[in-house]
């Protein structure tokens, strides 16, 4: 089973843990806002780049137009003339006759287009013109891509344009940046995924053999928990307190079944004892009536022994938690030392209560009542008259302290855990009637109200102390009827 174990742990890939998808997950959307970020930017350089060209071709174009209007052909000519002479090395004009011969220009009349166009001048048409070869020169490919616009003016046809080929290379840059940059993005994301994946993955390997080696039965092992308190650390926590809450039921229900063999196992042999004696001796009717009785209080000493223990089992099981209710805790200390003080006179015992008015807590008041009276009862019973019984609560330290303390002999200090065990009796005590399960319903009751429990000397006697949390959020709770 071990080696299963072991072989399922070191099996566990880091690529199918949830920390590398979700690294993963988030590198996607980086790239694809890098991406949406890099294309914003290429579409808006691109058309500020384009709009630089098109706002200096219109002004051409507006040159053209007014010298044509003032001077007619003469005046256009010698306007294209000029500006083809001067022109800078990317700038491209052509006028045509009515007939579409060349008129003037930088650039040969078969590169002529109506409107906006592009077009990559090819290698034959760049010989025809010593401009179109000096662009191509400046150019890393030796090409020319012109951006020009025609129209006709009167009956001349002109056309002014640009070398787009800057806007070519800066569009084929950015795009190799972008493809470039998404790629090494994605390369670094998956290794450094992979990477800070490791040691969550260790960690979950290493609650997962846990786990495995758990449900095998070794409750005794506690995941690891490291200081850095992050998701982990606290999931680890939750589960070691719950595997300490599973040993400490597993280690009771074996105490339990232990205890239920040992002291069960008297009263039933008695009980058959005395149905054997009646069976074969046939006694006389009132020895046989009165034998009766003593297996009937022998059956009854049995199942309340049975009830009690589901009793705490279903304490145990946290079932009445959902009855928690904001009460006021010293009223009824109050009414459960009242009830008993008349019986601990009749026994010859002195109850006293000192109780700090107004205290309250959250819980279920026919438990906490049941929980007193145990304590109460248990002084009762168990330490010889005369003897004083004090119950105090009291508050210190935001908690609510409830105390019953006795002037009896006391329990040795090193049975006084013991004390709160199913069925577990001083050896001075098996003589007393009981079932041995009222301090065991003690120690139910305050687990569920989330009360700790302190056993001290009481010099004399026994002081049994619990510590109540505070009443907070009174609001969270469920409301009577809800």
């Amino acid at each position: 089973m071990r080696e299963r174990t072991g072989e399922r742990g070191s099996g566990f890939s880091v690529l199918r843990t949830t920390t590398y998808r979700l690294a993963l997950a988030y590198t996607l959307i980086f790239i694809l806002a890098v991406a949406a970020i890099m294309g914003l930017t290429y579409a808006v350089a691109t058309h500020e780049i384009r709009g630089i060209s098109v706002r200096e071709i219109d002004h051409d174009m507006a040159v053209f137009e007014s010298a044509f209007r003032e001077g007619g052909e003469a005046e256009l000519r010698h306007s294209v003339h000029e500006r083809s002479e001067g022109a800078p090395g990317d700038s491209f004009f052509l006028l045509l006759a009515p007939d579409g011969s060349f008129l003037e220009g930088n650039i040969p009349p078969v590169l002529w287009r109506e409107g906006w166009n592009q077009q990559l001048v090819n290698e034959e048409v760049l010989h025809l013109s010593q401009d179109l070869m000096d662009a191509a020169a400046t150019n890393s490919d030796d090409e020319v891509r012109l951006f020009s616009f025609g129209r006709e003016i009167g009956p001349y046809r002109l056309l002014a344009g640009r070398n787009s080929h800057v806007l070519h290379e800066i569009q084929e840059i950015m795009l190799a940046c972008l493809l470039l940059g998404c790629v090494a993005i994605s390369l670094v994301a998956m290794v450094s995924a992979y990477v800070f994946s490791r040691e969550p993955a260790r960690r979950l390997n290493e609650i997962a053999e846990v786990t495995h080696k758990v449900v095998a039965g070794r409750f005794e092992l506690r995941l690891p928990v490291t200081k850095r308190g992050d998701e982990i650390d606290r999931l680890s926590g939750d589960v070691n307190r719950m595997l300490s809450r599973i040993e400490t039921l597993m280690e009771s229900l074996r105490q339990v079944s232990t205890d239920i063999a040992h002291d069960l196992r008297t009263p039933l042999a008695r009980l058959r004892q005395r149905l054997d004696t009646m069976a074969r001796q046939r006694p006389e009717p009132a020895r046989f009536e009165r034998a009766m009785e003593e297996a009937i209080e022998e059956s009854d000493t049995i199942i309340e022994t049975f009830n009690a223990l589901l009793r705490i089992a279903q304490v145990e099981a946290g079932a009445r938690r959902a009855r928690f209710r904001p009460l006021d805790l010293s009223k009824l200390v109050d009414n459960v030392c009242d009830t008993y003080g008349e019986v601990a006179l009749d026994e010859g015992h002195r109850l006293d209560a000192r109780i700090e008015p107004g205290l309250s807590i959250q819980g279920d008041g026919e438990l906490l009542t049941q929980l007193l009276a145990n304590l109460i009862e248990n002084a009762i019973r168990h330490v010889p008259a005369p003897a004083k019984i004090d119950v105090r609560l009291g508050a210190q330290g935001g908690a609510v302290i409830l105390s019953v303390r006795d002037d009896g002999p006391g329990v040795p200090a090193e049975e006084r855990e013991a004390i709160f065990r199913r069925l577990y009796r001083l050896d001075r005590s098996r003589t007393t009637p009981g079932t041995g399960l009222g301090l065991a319903m003690v120690s139910a009751i305050a687990d569920l109200h989330e009360a700790r429990i302190d056993v001290s000397d009481g010099e004399p006697g026994l002081c049994v102390a619990l510590l109540f949390p505070p009443l907070t959020e009174l609001g969270a709770l469920p409301r009577d009827g809800a």
